[in-house]
């Protein structure tokens, strides 16, 4: 049987959109996300939209792994700093992280 080939990602983001954290269906975070990585020619970055994290106080709600870093109340100017402060430099947005798993 022949296996799946898959290319090596640093970060794996995962977004809600679900009804709570994408009210309006848009999916307009995820666009962004995907567009600004796409941009800056991040393609160690993989991001897939959940339906629901299961955390819907102070959505949206995005998890990075493998850092296991969980990020609340999402707009696009704070997934910019997401991107260029945790994507890019390697540290996580600490005002924006509601929960480290293992901390």
């Amino acid at each position: 049987m022949n296996k799946p080939d898959i290319q090596d990602y640093r970060y794996h983001a995962i977004l809600c959109c679900g009804k709570k954290c994408e009210p309006e269906g848009d999916r307009s975070l995820l666009l962004h996300i995907k567009s600004r990585l796409s941009e800056l020619g991040l393609n160690d970055v993989r991001v897939n939209r959940a339906g629901c994290l299961g955390v819907c106080e102070q959505g949206p709600i995005m998890v990075i792994y493998p850092d296991g870093v969980w990020y609340c109340d999402l707009n696009k100017g704070n997934i910019d700093q997401i991107i260029q402060q945790h994507f890019i430099e390697g540290n996580p947005v600490k005002e924006l992280v509601f929960h480290i798993s293992g901390e």
